[in-house]
């Protein structure tokens, strides 16, 4: 007879953190912060977006690791970190502050995914002294109206009952109509890490609440600021994104004047994911400030380039 599954949403953050997270945990302000790290050398921060925590990254730490020191930490409301109902980039920023305190890092680039884009775009802004070089990957912050099967999930009680919804149709639903382009990239085994901490009581309130409060596509005006750092930036972009179209990648690689923006087919809304291998290399090629694999020098941070 096969095992019955704990409800999403049912398990205490305690038990379950301590039966499953792979990783170091950290109170910060109060809150539990979960995170993995690896390597040595330069700091790298990854940064998850929404819906995903830092297993997000499975497939770049250990490539990223060979040459730097890499951390990938579960945002607050995500992961195995504390839950909350007021999640905003003003929050990500200040727990991210944190946990460079914490570590005792003074510097590191930023590689933020989505939302963790937004948070890297605000963190940078607000702490320009602590961020070496950023890349961001179908990031958050440029206008993005929502698909209509998307609008669903901030009708209260709606939201609530389809992200409660028994069995993982629903998630796998989710993750193949606005994350994936190549659903089959994501095993079933991928598939339970990547979900595994949603089991963890609160985390349907965390997610409607950054859904419905809708901050997520609001840093335009942070954009001028942003640029005027000259922080090296690569924005790599899935060619198939669904999520957040790649023509917002275009429109922030122009905002950001010495960017590269690197678009890489046969990818969605998470390349890293879909395409790793040549993820890897286009970001480890940035981060050591080597030729671009394609023959693109890096060291001048300009141009475009598709794949």
């Amino acid at each position: 007879m096969a095992a019955v599954l704990p409800r999403w949403d049912s398990q205490p953050l305690a038990a379950w953190t301590a039966a499953h997270a792979a990783g170091t945990l950290l109170s910060l302000d109060g809150m539990q912060t979960h995170y993995v790290a690896k390597g040595t050398g330069k700091p790298v921060i990854l940064l998850h977006g929404f819906f995903f925590d830092s297993t997000l990254w499975c497939r770049n730490l250990e490539h990223l690791a060979r040459s730097h020191r890499v951390y990938a930490f579960d945002l607050w409301g995500f992961g195995y970190s504390a839950r909350t109902t007021q999640p905003s980039y003003a929050l990500y920023s200040e727990q991210l502050a944190a946990f460079m305190h914490a570590l005792d890092i003074e510097q590191a680039t930023l590689v933020g995914q989505s939302l963790g884009g937004g948070v890297a775009i605000q963190f940078s802004v607000r702490h320009p002294d602590k961020v070496d070089k950023l890349v961001l990957v179908d990031s958050a912050g440029l206008a993005n109206p929502d698909p209509v099967a998307a609008r669903l999930f901030r009708v209260r009680g709606i939201g609530e009952a389809l992200l409660n919804f028994p069995g993982d149709a629903l998630r796998m639903k989710m993750l193949k109509d606005f994350f994936l382009h190549r659903p089959d990239t994501v095993s079933p085994e991928l598939f339970r890490h990547l979900t595994w901490s949603q089991k963890i009581a609160g985390t349907t309130a965390s997610a409607l609440a950054l859904m419905r409060l809708g901050f997520a596509d609001k840093l335009e005006g942070e954009l001028p600021r942003l640029a005027a750092l000259d922080l090296p930036t690569l924005i790599v972009w899935g060619a198939q994104d669904r999520a957040i179209r790649p023509a917002l990648g275009q429109r922030l690689h122009q905002a950001l004047p010495g960017s590269i923006l690197s678009v890489i087919q046969n990818a969605g809304h998470v390349p890293n994911l879909e395409q790793a291998e040549l993820f890897n290399a286009r970001v480890d090629a940035f981060l050591r400030e080597e030729p671009f694999p394609s023959g693109n020098p890096l060291s001048h941070f300009t141009g475009s380039h598709h794949d």
